[in-house]
Parts: C-alpha cells; structure tokens; sequence
C-alpha cells in the first residue's frame, strides 16, 4: 500500500504521469507513444527498444526501484504451452516439445519476436552472443525473476481483476487502501474457491 499511496501523492496527484489517467490508459497506447517519443518513461518491455530505435527514438534503461534501492529481483511474465494426456498421443506431443523447446528453435523464435528465451540454455547461448547484447540487462535478472502466480487455478480471473481495478488506486477519488483491500479479498476468495 506504500507504494501506492506514494505513486499516487507524488507522481499522479502532481500531475506527473501524463495526461490519461492511471484507470483509463491503454497500455498498448502508452507504448505506441514511447516508439514515438512521447512518453518521457514507463514500464515496458524487450521489444520496445527495437521499436523505439526503428524510429529514431533514443532511449536508456535503469533497473526498477525498491524500497531503499533498486529491486531485489524483477517481475517476468509467463506463457503456458499444455497438451493433453488423452488419446494416446504422447510420443507425438513429446517430440513437438522437444522440437519447440530445442536451443536453435527457442533462439529462433526469440530473437524473431524480441522475447526472452524459455529455456536455461537459450538464456546462456543469448547472454553470450554479441548479437542479443541488448538484452544484457534483461537476461542477466531472467534467472531471479518472480513469476506472475500462473499455477493458481484462480489466476486468470485474479489477473483480470487487478487490471480492471489497479489504476483505480492512485486515481483522482482513489484510495490505495480501499482498492489493494479489495482486489486482496476478492483474490483470496477466488483462490478458495478454484480448488
């Protein structure tokens, strides 16, 4: 709540986060803004920086801030690739597994889209080549990463309530308080009853 009550005191209330505020900016847009230069900063993503150099856009990176520093480790993201049990098709699926998870095609898929790789030796292999040393800062924090919840069966419906409800918290009527209350009780009742 901290934090909150401070993002919103000291960058919302003194008119410093732009022009949308916190509940109703599009992200999509935000980011469009900074490949344009728009955006003076925000909290984006690897392929950003492809974009925002195709334009012309100079740019720089700095770790995310902690409480008394920077952050003891950084938040990634996670996808899901699942199949199936049923139907006796495991060799088939195992093979694709292999196939997809191997190290040229996760370096392939990767560096095609701007990702950072999936797997332990992509990363090395990446963290290595001169070729990905833009992603230097980005892979050297992928092993310590915090993952998103993502094997709660109560996730999703979780994750769409903190993104409908988070900006809500430093918004001109907010009250961190209220909202970080209430998106902790409705996780918590979502949580008891995914089992």
């Amino acid at each position: 709540m901290a934090t909150f009550t401070w993002l919103k005191d000291e960058l919302v209330d003194k008119g410093l986060t732009g022009p949308v505020e916190p509940a109703k900016l599009n992200r999509a847009d935000a980011f469009a803004a900074f490949t344009r230069g728009e955006v003076g900063m925000l909290n984006g993503h690897p392929s950003l920086m492809k974009a925002a150099a195709a334009k012309g856009v100079k740019f720089g990176m700095v770790p995310m801030p902690g409480v008394d520093g920077r952050a003891k480790s950084t938040m990634g993201v996670a996808d899901w690739m699942t199949a199936f049990k049923q139907n006796g098709h495991q060799d088939r699926i195992r093979d694709f597994l292999d196939y997809v998870y191997g190290e040229k095609n996760v370096l392939a898929f990767s560096r095609e889209y701007d990702l950072l790789p999936v797997t332990h030796s992509a990363q090395e292999a990446m963290s290595a080549s001169h070729r990905d040393a833009d992603l230097a800062p980005f892979l050297e924090e992928l092993p310590s990463s915090e993952l998103y919840p993502v094997g709660k069966k109560s996730w999703a419906a979780v994750s769409a309530d903190i993104k409908q409800q988070v900006g809500k918290a430093v918004g001109p009527e907010g009250s961190p308080a209220a909202v970080l209350g209430a998106l902790q009780r409705e996780a918590v009742t979502a949580d008891g009853s995914a089992g």
